[in-house]
């Protein structure tokens, strides 16, 4: 879903003539998606993750594999990107539920968007209220859960235009709690 998004945002911003597209990933972890930003056009596409689990180099030299220099990567916390920054397409993808303040870094993501935002979080299966919100995360020192309706509440109140949402589940995630996951592609 994320590559589509992707995909679709660049589409998006060729017809409308936008030759020179810019990229940035929020906690890349191994750069995933910013290769293949850079791979499907981007004249710029950055990484920002913090590296503790040390998945940088590997991107690094996963770039280098594929000789894709307009790619690049910066070992900083989300939170600490300087306001300065601005992509075309941003992909918030995979770290709002490992946050304090998942709302701050989500604002902070829509405003570093020039165009696009894209959204994916992991939301809680054992909860359905329209206002649960759970730091730090169930079972565990660390995060936060929303549940479906909760997080979808809480992007929809911002007034953002969503071109697309969709939910599926994780099979692979054992824990209830861990299972639910949303995407927004979300236009400016």
């Amino acid at each position: 879903m994320i590559a589509a998004y992707l995909l679709t945002a660049f589409a998006r911003l060729r017809c409308r003539g936008q030759r020179d597209l810019s990229f940035a990933e929020l906690f890349c972890a191994d750069g995933f998606y910013t290769l293949l930003a850079a791979h499907f056009g981007a004249s710029r596409a950055t990484g920002y993750d913090d590296d503790r689990e040390g998945h940088l180099a590997n991107a690094e030299r996963m770039r280098e594999l594929l000789g894709l220099r307009q790619a690049e990567f910066r070992r900083t916390r989300v939170e600490a990107i300087p306001d300065a920054e601005r992509a075309d397409v941003v992909a918030n993808v995979g770290g709002l539920y490992h946050v304090d303040d998942p709302e701050a870094v989500l604002d902070r993501s829509y405003r570093m968007a020039n165009h696009y935002l894209i959204v994916q979080t992991v939301v809680s299966l054992a909860r359905d209220e329209p206002d649960y919100f759970e730091k730090p995360a169930p079972g565990l020192s660390w995060g936060n859960r929303y549940s479906r309706a909760s997080f979808d509440r809480m992007i929809r109140s911002r007034g953002w235009r969503i071109v697309d949402a969709l939910f599926n589940t994780l099979d692979g995630n054992p824990r209830p709690e861990d299972r639910g996951s949303l995407y927004y592609l979300i236009e400016k």
